[in-house]
């Protein structure tokens, strides 16, 4: 379930403080009574003075609503909060420039979404809320982006009372997340967001064994949005389900320097002969401290019998995975790919989600992809040859 967000941080104080006078023609929403005063911000200008003075009552109401929400985290009318919060975002909104104004609707949209996460199942107000949301942000902010993020916030938000409904059965509740997503990218093929959830839904499948599923999906990717960073990653995808082990390539360069052997990177055939297990991952990646103690207990069990392991890590800054690494032991190469799940390396296996990893045999030919640490070390046991 989604966390409630705190409104009222100085970045968005700030920018709220920075917007126009101009109100959008035809706005239904009106101002709300200050509750109480903030502190002014320092105005350079008149106009700044002005617009300051026109917004703080909407200011004030957003920041009552944001000490109302912290007060009231584990209450039960918590949803209430959210949702008179998001109107009030709305108004503001409403008031405000076009640069400033996808930001603040933005932020409305995510207010809704809490609202209708967080309503009771009898009571579900804030999820019609939400539901009615997409129409209202075409009727007064025609041609925002924020209202294909409505549509797609308020299908994550029916996906997790789908689960709650099937007592938790997951793969009942991920088809009909992949049903809704695919609908949405029918109902909008022309946007970029419709190639986003035709890939989301064939990850879906993909973590559902459903690889057939998954692959048309993929082929849909290719051929209807050829020219979208999606159709590339697809690509990979269908390379990595293929049925034939193909061979693997990665030419990367060291995350620390071979010192004397003035090599800068790691070509992967010069692993030949022995059995890789290939790990993308960044020092944000979920459960990645847990992984390197395991990947450390395989290496200790099964480097003398031919394994060895190959650390991708794919944060921006190569200094963020060197801090991380830093008074850890482990055992293996470490090569350094920016750039996360939008990177190369990533669009050309596919990758959707980090930590994963690989296992390439000792021909160089993968044999399995998208491995959970635990189900790793039953993929090298089947590989490794029998003690005599």
């Amino acid at each position: 379930m989604k966390s409630t967000r705190n409104w009222l941080t100085t970045s968005v104080v700030g920018l709220v403080l920075a917007l126009a006078s101009n109100t959008f023609a035809g706005s239904p929403y009106a101002p709300v009574k200050a509750a109480r005063t903030i502190p002014k911000a320092p105005a350079t200008t008149t106009e700044e003075v002005a617009d300051e003075e026109k917004l703080r009552p909407l200011l004030d109401k957003l920041s009552e609503l944001s000490q109302a929400i912290d007060r009231n985290a584990q209450s039960p009318q918590v949803w209430q909060y959210h949702l008179e919060q998001a109107e009030v975002l709305l108004r503001l909104a409403a008031q405000s420039r076009q640069k400033e104004r996808e930001d603040i609707l933005h932020m409305a949209v995510d207010a809704y979404s809490s609202a209708a996460l967080l309503c009771p199942r009898e009571q579900p107000v804030g999820l019609q809320r939400l539901r009615e949301l997409p129409a209202r942000l075409a009727q007064y902010f025609p041609g925002s982006p924020a209202i294909l993020y409505s549509v797609q916030q308020g299908i994550e938000a029916d996906y997790t009372l789908e689960l709650e409904k099937t007592g938790g059965d997951k793969v009942k509740a991920e088809e009909y997340h992949c049903k809704r997503l695919m609908q949405f990218a029918r109902q909008n093929s022309e946007f970029p967001e419709a190639a986003k959830a035709v890939l989301q839904a064939a990850h879906i499948h993909e973590s559902l064994g459903q690889n057939e599923e998954a692959c048309r999906c993929y082929r849909l990717l290719i051929d209807r949005f050829p020219d979208n960073p999606a159709a590339r990653k697809a690509g990979g995808a269908l390379w990595r389900l293929g049925d034939k082990h193909q061979p693997m390539s990665l030419e990367l360069p060291l995350l620390y320097g071979a010192a004397g052997s003035g090599s800068s990177a790691l070509h992967l055939d010069e692993l030949r002969g022995r059995l890789v297990v290939v790990y993308f991952w960044t020092s944000t990646s979920e459960h990645v401290e847990e992984d390197f103690r395991q990947l450390k207990q395989l290496t200790d069990r099964y480097a003398g019998r031919g394994m060895e392991v190959v650390y991708v890590n794919m944060d921006n800054d190569a200094s963020q995975a060197r801090a991380f690494l830093s008074g850890r032991l482990t055992a293996g190469v470490h090569v350094h790919q920016p750039g996360g799940i939008e990177s190369s390396v990533a669009e050309r296996y596919g990758i959707q989600s980090l930590p994963q990893a690989f296992l390439v045999g000792r021909d160089g030919s993968l044999l399995k992809h998208s491995l959970s640490i635990e189900r790793l070390e039953a993929e090298i046991a089947l590989q490794m040859p029998r003690r005599r």
